[in-house]
């Protein structure tokens, strides 16, 4: 009896320190099957972050400041910027979740290039110059909005015309930065991850990054990644929601994933792919104040980039949407169209359900 109750509470610390000790989000890009070339990710946040998310359809010609969020009529002023923000208008329109009301953390544009936000703490950005500066709160709107290929954005990153700086902002419920790092993807099946790590841009890119989900930076976790079995290491597979976990997990069961006998099979089998790395809703201490304690998988989403097609699916609705860019308006001047991916009176092809943005 009393070693059964050890053993009890052993295995309730362990399980407080894991999920405790989470970060948010991973993200796999399925770029080597035929049928079509996929990336899901998981957007994983803490019950008490207000992430209050919206899909939102985003055309081309809307003018942009980095100083504040990128829908009309919501004050979202950026705090963290030290110098001036950078200011664009958008060439491309896109299809974009909006998380806290102002920014896109996930997205696809008209051109295929897809653009998804993911939290890494140990980001250092560059020290203060005299470039504009782009808060990563604003980060793959910009990407989403100005470049069609993701050739085109690391060449844009490594010619050094902005400078990305740690954002948030009060107004929306979002009090600390978070650190972020970026990943892009195109129908050609390029992708790339950009990090910045002890103060400097670290850019990984080639069709072979297709995983990614938090700390440490990339660079280490391919160190770590040679620990396990499969990977050159003796340490069987782990199975914890741990950012290293999860990478690993993903990076193995990719291995075993099948060629797609059609359309419905390409996306089932991407999005089957990242289950093995979601944090299912569950029960928290209300007096645990660690910030990752309550961390549970909000939504997830499936960018098509050979199809441009853009899949969200909530994780307090059983059942999946989709917008398809070749049927919204993205013209210069349409009207902003937007859906709550948690209303479960939405599902399927969603474009019919879309409602116009009252500034």
């Amino acid at each position: 009896m009393q070693r059964r109750s050890v053993l009890k509470g052993m295995l309730a610390s362990s399980l407080a320190w894991q999920v405790g000790g989470a970060q948010a989000c991973s993200l796999v890009f399925v770029n080597d099957r035929s049928v079509a070339k996929v990336v899901v990710r998981s957007m994983d946040l803490p019950k008490r972050f207000p992430e209050d998310p919206k899909l939102f359809v985003l055309p081309r010609g809307m003018a942009r400041d980095s100083g504040r969020g990128c829908i009309p009529g919501v004050r979202a002023a950026v705090e963290g910027i030290a110098g001036k923000p950078l200011q664009w208008t958008s060439t491309y329109g896109s299809v974009a979740m909006i998380s806290f009301k102002g920014f896109a953390t996930d997205g696809i544009n008209e051109k295929g290039l897809a653009a998804h936000l993911l939290v890494l703490e140990d980001s250092r950005h560059e020290a203060k110059d005299a470039r504009p500066d782009l808060p990563d709160v604003a980060w793959a709107q910009y990407v989403l909005d100005q470049f069609a290929s993701v050739r085109e954005v690391v060449d844009a990153h490594r010619a050094g015309g902005f400078r990305v700086v740690a954002g948030w902002s009060h107004d929306v419920g979002y009090p600390k930065p978070l650190g972020l790092h970026l990943a892009v993807q195109d129908d050609s099946g390029d992708a790339a991850i950009f990090e910045y790590v002890n103060g400097e841009l670290v850019v990984h890119h080639g069709a072979d990054y297709r995983v990614m989900t938090n700390d440490p930076p990339m660079d280490e976790m391919l160190v770590r990644l040679k620990q396990y079995k499969g990977f050159g290491g003796n340490a069987p597979l782990p199975g914890d929601v741990d950012p290293e976990h999860r990478f690993v997990r993903l990076m193995e069961y990719y291995k075993f994933l099948p060629q797609a006998k059609g359309y419905t099979d390409a996306v089932a089998n991407a999005l089957s792919l990242l289950r093995i790395a979601q944090i299912p809703a569950r029960q928290v201490n209300g007096g645990d104040k660690e910030f990752w304690s309550d961390v549970q998988t909000n939504w997830v989403s499936a960018a098509d980039v050979t199809n441009r097609i853009y899949y969200v699916n909530s994780s307090t609705v059983p059942s999946l949407l989709w917008v398809d860019l070749g049927k919204v308006d993205l013209r210069r001047g349409a009207p902003l169209k937007f859906l709550d991916p948690h209303d479960g009176s939405v599902g399927g092809d969603a474009w019919i359900h879309l409602k116009t943005w009252k500034a």
